[in-house]
């Protein structure tokens, strides 16, 4: 996703091309100016207010790998305008274009966030506040769990079957022609998000995640090495990287051979091996002398191509999560998630591809974000 432009559900009232957007965001000018805001919505992400004055500090992240991906901390001033139990907040960072003074600007959201309800606190001045832990919408799918065992029926298209978990979110799904080869099921008490995220896996597609604007995102996986690098970060006259990078390498327990195996009921065991025996990859069977196996025997998957699919894939995601870089940055609210970077830094001869594993960010001017990233290789 191409974050720089500006996508849909973002403000650029004034349609600033993406040079000047990046020459802004790099201080060209000599410096930037960022202003933050929050939208207050309803329980249907419908806009309510303002919430102007009454946010006092805000911290965002996403961790692709988890299973709630975005999460955030507000302190609010309490004064009684926010419903907790049903009310989300979605805030914005705001970049403004010189010459300051002209409101000229563009701004991106953050992601909409349901919120907790923690104790209230005051000080000297009778300010009351409240320190408030807030996720994304897969908090929801997590909550909700299926009462009696939940089937999928053979011959069911995976992604239509995933729409009508979906049905009260606003999503957007790239539906798939795959069906389901066998009755699949559940037990009792499982979450829907898991039942979500197995079909998803089942048709080779990423994870559920929601967008910064709240959307459902339901897409099929895609190699980082088949995708274009959306931003560069580098550590020169106009990079915003903070000096003190960290670079972690840790091969010693990283599997050579995986083996997935699918057994459901009514549905013929279906079996897939892969084996990385490459003379040039310094893992492989060949040249540490010995197997290291992963094996799975919960797998679903549509059919024995797809299992084959999902057994390269594991190979290649296990391959490359032993290579991370964490750096900090100047604050960047133009990420989303699992975005793919180019990384150029002197101190460490790197320049290549990364897939960003994570980020946080404090909402506040002259703030920092910290990144992990993680190097697209075979290894």
């Amino acid at each position: 996703m191409q974050r720089i432009a500006v996508p849909t559900g973002s403000h650029n009232p004034d349609g600033h091309t993406e040079a000047e957007i990046l020459d802004a965001l790099h201080a060209v000018s000599g410096s930037r100016m960022l202003t933050f805001r929050y939208d207050l919505l309803d329980s249907d992400n419908t806009y309510l207010q303002a919430l102007d004055g009454l946010v006092e500090q805000g911290k965002v992240s996403q961790d692709w790998l988890a299973d709630v991906k975005r999460k955030a901390t507000f302190t609010i001033r309490d004064t009684g305008v926010i419903n907790y139990l049903s009310d989300r907040i979605k805030p914005w960072v705001r970049l403004h274009l010189p010459p300051y003074g002209t409101d000229d600007w563009v701004e991106w959201p953050q992601g909409v966030f349901l919120l907790s309800s923690p104790k209230r606190s005051d000080d000297a001045a009778g300010t009351v506040t409240r320190q408030v832990d807030a996720y994304d919408q897969l908090q929801v799918l997590l909550d909700d769990k299926v009462s009696v065992r939940y089937t999928v029926t053979a011959g069911t298209v995976y992604t239509t079957e995933v729409a009508t978990l979906l049905s009260s979110f606003t999503s957007n799904i790239t539906p798939s022609a795959a069906t389901v080869p066998a009755d699949l099921e559940w037990d009792p008490g499982t979450t829907k998000l898991k039942i979500i995220n197995e079909l998803l896996g089942a048709v080779n597609y990423e994870s559920l995640s929601f967008d910064e604007n709240g959307v459902a995102i339901v897409r099929p996986y895609t190699s980082p090495t088949e995708r274009a690098a959306e931003y560069t970060y580098a550590d020169n006259q106009i990079g915003v990287i903070v000096p003190g990078v960290d670079q972690m390498l840790d091969l010693f327990g990283v599997a050579n051979q995986w083996t997935l195996v699918v057994s459901e009921p009514d549905q013929d065991p279906i079996s897939s091996t892969y084996t990385n025996n490459d003379p040039g990859s310094p893992l492989s069977t060949v040249n540490r002398g010995r197997t290291i196996v992963d094996f799975r025997d919960q797998q679903k998957a549509a059919d024995q191509a797809t299992l084959d699919d999902l057994a390269a894939r594991l190979a290649f995601e296990a391959s490359q999560v032993y290579e991370a870089l964490e750096f900090t940055s100047a604050l960047m609210p133009i990420h989303s998630g699992n975005d793919i970077l180019r990384f150029e830094y002197s101190r460490f001869a790197v320049a290549a591809k990364y897939a960003e594993q994570s980020w946080v960010m404090d909402l506040a001017a002259g703030a920092t974000m910290k990144h992990r990233i993680r190097r697209v290789v075979n290894v």
